[in-house]
């Protein structure tokens, strides 16, 4: 099987690896990727040499990737809940071909959902848990401070959900066409006379994706009060300590602004009534809003690649091309290659 593997910050490689695809284990799986997702946070900070920024992350080398949508092959005695010839999602990393236990497998992928729209589902599912952390409810406005990849689905999934208006908040013009075809009410660049204008007013709930200081800044003087901030980036990755206090009593006192750090979704097998949305029901929530048609994620896919030329989307990320918004990468040419 191929595989990327990435050596050091920007030594991404692309190579071979043996794959043994006879004699599955019971409650084993052989799947062949279809497509995987490029993750413009995670991902992309890995690329640039931080893969210990995020606590517990493996250092180099090590596996990129977390999004994957893939064609079961044949199973092993006592799978029950996939066949061969099923799509699946899994959060295996980028790769042609994998096995792996029955439990690696989220969800399956309706007939109705292209592939490429499946492979986003995980990266997706940070911004469906930043809104339920917010305890989101229809009808309410939703702002999302930064429109890559995360904010653009997010900003697609609160429309799904019902939220009256949801606010894209772009730093590069190029974004501001990407978010209104993503369902975004309105789009604008966060220049200081639209901002001072909005101030105190504009949303219910703000999912912040991005990394800096003045964004979280923007996400903290846009929300209403009594308001609540659901935290899926990194404030201050890469940059020095702020000359403000984070948490000044202007937005914890006066506001009364509820903060929460996001993004984990329970992997826990327990029964709906007790864990409502684990990861297996979040993403499967997902999946079926993209088989009724309610969300798509089409037009958010910037970019595709054959999987040999993903080095090519990270060093756009890495440059900041604001031309990309998300990236997949075709596997199918490697099919049947262990």
């Amino acid at each position: 099987m191929w595989q990327a593997k990435l050596y050091g910050a920007g030594d991404l490689r692309f190579e071979q690896a043996p794959l043994d695809t006879t004699n599955l284990a019971p409650g084993e799986l052989f799947v062949e990727t279809d497509v995987s997702a490029l993750s413009t946070g995670t991902d992309l900070g890995n690329f640039q040499g931080g893969s210990t920024y995020v606590p517990g992350a493996p250092d180099y080398p090590r596996w990129v990737g977390y999004s994957n949508a893939g064609i079961v092959r044949a199973v092993g005695s006592g799978v029950k809940s996939v066949a061969a010839g099923d799509r699946v999602f899994t959060t295996r990393p980028h790769l042609s071909a994998f096995r792996a236990p029955e439990s690696a497998v989220w969800a399956k992928i309706p007939a109705e959902v292209p592939s490429d729209q499946a492979s986003l589902a995980y990266i997706a599912n940070l911004g469906l848990q930043a809104l339920h952390k917010a305890s989101f409810r229809p009808g309410e406005d939703v702002a999302v401070v930064g429109l890559g990849v995360i904010g653009l689905c997010t900003v697609a999934i609160a429309r799904a959900l019902g939220a009256a208006n949801v606010y894209a908040i772009v730093n590069a013009p190029q974004r501001v066409e990407a978010a209104l075809k993503a369902g975004a009410t309105e789009a604008r660049n966060s220049d200081h006379v639209w901002m001072a204008d909005h101030r105190d007013q504009l949303a219910d709930v703000v999912v912040l994706t991005a990394n800096t200081w003045a964004a979280y800044l923007d996400a903290l003087n846009l929300v209403r009060t009594c308001g609540r901030v659901a935290i899926l980036g990194f404030p201050g990755r890469g940059e020095p300590a702020p000359d403000f206090n984070p948490l000044a009593p202007e937005w914890i006192y006066r506001k009364q602004l509820a903060l929460f750090g996001a993004g984990l979704a329970p992997t826990s097998p327990a029964p709906a009534h007790e864990v409502r949305f684990n990861l297996n029901r979040s993403i499967g929530l997902l999946f079926d809003l993209l088989r009724q048609k309610r969300l798509d994620f089409g037009p958010i896919i910037s970019h595709r690649f054959p999987a040999h030329k993903m080095i090519d989307a990270y060093r756009l990320a890495a440059e900041r091309d604001k031309r990309l918004n998300a990236a997949v990468f075709d596997w199918s040419p490697y099919h049947g290659q262990h």
